[in-house]
């Protein structure tokens, strides 16, 4: 069991602690911003791709699960707001692909995008729509261009309503760009010839074009890496030219202003390290004046974007993979003010386990009262170790706390989170008198996997930090 931490904040020699007392802990730290609430039941090797809310407070969620909620609703299922299964939303065995694209139109009907033949139990290979009640709208027909050969990669729409779609033929690994007019026919006054190589994870439509973005993509015919654009009948702008090297594009997103931000492990032209979000202006030349708090590189082969959300009040959330941002520990998860400053006030704890696959956050949403879903491929949120791949946040944390974490049994440790600014301690002692350091750092994560419960199983634990 554990007792109940205490908090003390004073000022000797500029420093501030957070003392635990445990006897054979379980995991423990104080709130942050995971939504205890929201629990959906997922093995871990099942990811989410696609997140969309419905007007009733219902999830839709798109994956590569095949189980969820202990029900085989597989690839496709809706959540009720507790993130419970609705049971009656795509019944096993209905559709048999992977679903890897959400969208949701401004009439609220859903567009649904990835490799399956079969939808809901109807023939509709690859993308489909939904209705409002989440039943297959037969008004939307896309199978004169796209088959169980197809795997649709992105989706955007634009604003006249018509849609962008990148997909990957399988079984020549070459991607193709299209649009698709609203009853679901191709568009042929939009037309994309150049031979696409790797995945196009990114669309942004323009004006007079489109932007789109992928991992380590190339033209056939263009000197070009990662991120183009298409004139507005589809043919590649070859003045167009984003000036980076071997890169990844794993989104994108339109800010209000007409800036694109643009996110993934991006390498540019002359630069020795790769950053995981840069910022185009409207005229599509990289904005100098972005400069977010910078992300640690201290996570192989180094920090990538995923995916992006944008706040009415001008916040960003980040998702992707990276450990440490601005001097906070944010295990691939976080949020930007509008300055570009981490939000200390969004505190993911000890944040989100990795897998084996990258790209922990891959769909990010946000629901009326401001929460924010989170999907993916991840074990854990904080101390929610079972909280796999999709989850549920707060809007607000505490700001700015020291945390501290013990776990006991086969996979014991200690931890402790800490603001930037100061040299971290956590210490140990068996009278509250007496004083041990466990470990000492100025980094803003500190575990010790070493730790026994069995060498001290009445113990005092804190973390300090000193300024």
């Amino acid at each position: 069991m554990i007792r109940p931490s205490t908090r003390r904040w004073w000022s000797a020699r500029s420093a501030v602690y957070l003392l635990l007392l445990a006897a054979w802990a379980q995991a423990f730290g104080q709130v942050s911003v995971l939504d205890p609430s929201f629990r959906v039941n997922m093995k871990a090797s099942d990811g989410i791709e696609g997140l969309v809310v419905q007007a009733d407070g219902r999830i839709l969620v798109g994956g590569e699960f095949t189980s969820i909620s202990g029900c085989s609703n597989s690839f496709l299922a809706r959540l009720n707001s507790d993130g419970s299964l609705d049971a009656s939303f795509n019944p096993p065995g209905q559709t048999d692909g992977a679903v890897s694209r959400l969208i949701q139109q401004p009439d609220r009907k859903v567009l649904v995008g990835g490799s399956f033949g079969r939808l809901l139990g109807h023939a509709q290979p690859a993308l489909a729509r939904l209705l409002e009640d989440g039943s297959l709208d037969a008004a939307f027909d896309t199978s004169a261009t796209f088959n169980t050969n197809t795997w649709i990669t992105s989706l955007a729409l634009q604003d006249d309503g018509q849609l962008l779609v990148g997909y990957r033929v399988l079984d020549n690994y070459v991607s193709q760009v299209v649009r698709v007019n609203t009853n679901g026919t191709l568009d042929t006054t939009f037309v994309c010839t150049n031979e696409i190589y790797g995945y196009v994870f990114a669309l942004v439509p323009q004006p007079d074009g489109v932007l789109f973005g992928g991992n380590y993509c190339y033209v056939a015919g263009s000197t070009n890496n990662a991120l183009f654009r298409l004139q507005q009948d589809g043919r590649l702008d070859d003045s167009f030219d984003a000036g980076l090297n071997m890169s990844s594009v794993f989104c994108m997103l339109l800010q209000p202003s007409g800036q694109i931000l643009v996110g993934g492990a991006l390498y540019r032209k002359g630069a020795s390290t790769g950053v995981p979000l840069l910022r185009l202006n409207a005229d599509l030349h990289w904005d100098g004046s972005f400069k977010p708090d910078a992300f640690g590189d201290s996570v192989f082969p180094g920090p990538a974007t995923y995916s992006l959300l944008l706040q009415p009040d001008g916040k960003l959330i980040v998702g992707g993979y990276f450990s440490e941002v601005g001097g906070y520990c944010r295990r691939n998860i976080l949020r930007f003010t509008p300055e570009g400053h981490v939000d200390g006030c969004f505190d993911p704890g000890l944040g989100l386990g990795s897998t084996d696959q990258p790209g922990p956050v891959r769909a990010l949403a946000l629901q009326p009262d401001g929460r924010i879903l989170i999907g993916g491929w991840f074990v854990g949120v904080d101390t929610a170790f079972e909280q796999c791949n999709v989850a549920r946040l707060l809007p607000r944390s505490d700001c700015n706390l020291i945390r501290v974490y013990i776990k006991s049994g086969d996979q014991a440790f200690l931890a402790a989170t800490f603001p930037p600014g100061g040299t971290n301690y956590l210490e140990q002692s068996s009278d509250l008198k007496t004083w041990q350091t466990v470990l000492t750092n100025l980094s803003p994560y500190i575990f010790d996997s070493w730790f026994s419960m069995a060498d001290a199983p009445h113990a005092f634990f804190r973390a300090r930090q000193e300024r």
